[in-house]
């Protein structure tokens, strides 16, 4: 593709009607993506060429001035973009460039009046011009559902504005979610459990090491089917941790070697992702505490919670916590 524009350039032909000193300046520039200095130019081109190769493309709306470190530098517009540019009036063309700078997080109008600094009649006119020609659209904020947001006709609002996978119509789908939390917890309590008749309450050992992660949660929510929508493992994760505060998920992170050199400062979940390499937390279902034997679910995972031998067990009895064969086994020593 790149060899096609240059030859088409060699004849005359290069895309937007740029000259062939128009078209190597703004192939240098498209290839510094956090823009090039005024004093930057091919290798091969004299400095007054340069100089005006770059006010010609700033002309045609093909090189933008952007402000970083507080230095002036320019930067390559979408040569589709600029081409859309230059059929529009002045003021639509600042207006249009200022939108499109925003990205898929859009412009508020009140930001937009003061980076045009057009008077209100004016930039009212304008985005109403543009909207008949398809050039921009007006969305909803989540946060701000009061605030006119406006970015590019054919630009897909990011998740910060339409809330993500969670929203409908800028309204919080509860019943979605409700959904995607029961089917999660499902799946978390089929891979939590040993399925063993007349055994309810049996468990797995510490050994265990099958919990599902996030990733394979998101795996079976797309493999059933279940939402139509593609959720990311960010968006299984949020749900997740959902059902972590509610109570009946616990988070888990794999042991591994280097877990003990943690300091005791360090028990977020970055430090620890840190020390393990980045290996992802697992889910584990809770017992439901109302059809819990006792009262703290934790004793009944431990020998002692259960142990028939708990009333003989005794530093010096025929039973300790020393010689214990149950604790022996449920700590694989």
């Amino acid at each position: 593709m790149e060899d096609t524009k240059t030859a088409s350039t060699s004849q005359g032909e290069a895309p937007l009607g740029l000259s062939p000193d128009e078209w190597k300046f703004y192939k240098f520039v498209r290839s510094k993506p956090a823009g090039a200095k005024f004093s930057d130019k091919p290798a091969d081109m004299e400095v007054p060429e340069a100089f005006h190769a770059m006010n010609s493309l700033l002309k045609k709306n093909a090189l933008e001035v952007i402000q970083v470190n507080n230095e002036n530098m320019v930067k390559a517009i979408d040569l589709q973009d600029a081409e859309k540019a230059s059929r529009l009036n002045d003021e639509q063309r600042i207006v249009y460039n200022a939108i499109r700078a925003a990205g898929n997080n859009g412009l508020w109008t009140r930001d937009l009046k003061k980076k045009t600094n057009l008077h209100t009649i004016v930039l009212n006119r304008t985005l109403k011009a543009l909207e008949n020609k398809q050039e921009i659209k007006s969305v909803k904020h989540v946060k701000f559902p009061t605030r006119k947001i406006y970015m590019l006709f054919n630009t897909t609002p990011s998740s910060e504005v339409t809330g993500g996978a969670w929203y409908t119509d800028q309204e919080l789908d509860i019943d979605f979610i409700d959904s995607l939390k029961a089917a999660c917890l499902k799946y978390i309590i089929a891979r939590s459990f040993p399925r063993i008749d007349n055994a309810r309450d049996a468990l797995y050992g510490p050994e265990y090491e099958h919990y599902p992660t996030a990733t394979e949660v998101r795996r079976f929510i797309t493999e059933s089917r279940i939402s139509s929508i593609d959720l990311s493992v960010k968006d299984i994760s949020s749900l997740l941790d959902v059902l972590v505060y509610d109570g009946d998920v616990e988070k888990r992170l794999p042991y591994l070697d280097g877990m003990d050199e943690l300091s005791e400062g360090e028990d977020d979940e970055a430090a620890l992702e840190e020390a393990t390499g980045g290996v992802q937390w697992t889910y584990k279902a809770t017992r439901n505490k109302a059809k819990a034997r006792l009262p703290v679910e934790a004793m009944t995972e431990t020998p002692c919670g259960r142990c028939p031998m708990f009333t003989f067990c005794t530093e010096n009895g025929p039973v300790s916590p020393v010689n214990c064969e149950y604790f022996k086994t449920w700590l694989n020593w």
